[in-house]
Formats: C-alpha cells, structure tokens, sequence
C-alpha cells in the first residue's frame, strides 16, 4: 500500500534530485500526480465495473471458499483486489498529500 509507495516515491525523488533542477524537478513531481487524477476522472472512475474483476473471481483465483468462512488475509486481498481503482486511487492521494506538503511546499 502506501508505505511502500512512499518509499519508492522517496528513493526516486532523491535520484532526481541529484539530476535536475529546482524548478524541472517541482514540475516533474507535481505533473504526473496532475495526469493521474485527470486519468483517474475522466477514464478509470466511470469505467470501473468495467475494468474491475469480481470479488468471487478474485477469491476463486486465490483459493478462497466463496461462502467467505476460510479466508483470513486473503479475504481482504482479495477485496483490495477487486476494488483496485479505489485503492490506487487512495495509494495516490495519499503519496501526493506527504508530497505536495513535505517536499514541494518547503522546496520552491
């Protein structure tokens, strides 16, 4: 989820940051998190039941019973699975948040 987003986010950052400058490194952080969410709005969100599997797909993929009496952990995989978009969607704007406060506003 989120934290090993962050840590990959950070990583980067700090590899561009050794490359760019200032200014193309404000615009190249902030640009592809203004792409996402307009991609997000305008194609993921309305075509979600389209692009999303079912929940009794993804627990027969995992090998979860589908009355959901043997599932554990995998049952929650499994619902993070099948309702993808809505938890990229929260990888995202959780990234963005730390980002958008911690990095961008103290650096320009």
């Amino acid at each position: 989820g989120v934290l090993p987003a962050a840590t990959g986010f950070i990583a980067f950052y700090s590899k561009m940051s050794s490359v760019l400058d200032r200014k193309t490194l404000f615009f190249s952080t902030c640009v592809p998190f203004f792409v996402f969410f307009l991609l997000f709005d305008a194609v993921i969100y309305p075509n979600g039941p389209n692009i999303q599997p079912s929940l009794p797909w993804v627990e027969s993929m995992l090998g979860i019973a589908v009355d959901g009496t043997d599932g554990g952990g995998l049952s929650v995989l499994a619902k993070i699975i099948a309702n993808w978009t809505s938890a990229l969607f929260y990888v995202v704007a959780e990234i963005y948040s730390s980002v958008s406060v911690g990095l961008l506003f103290w650096q320009y």
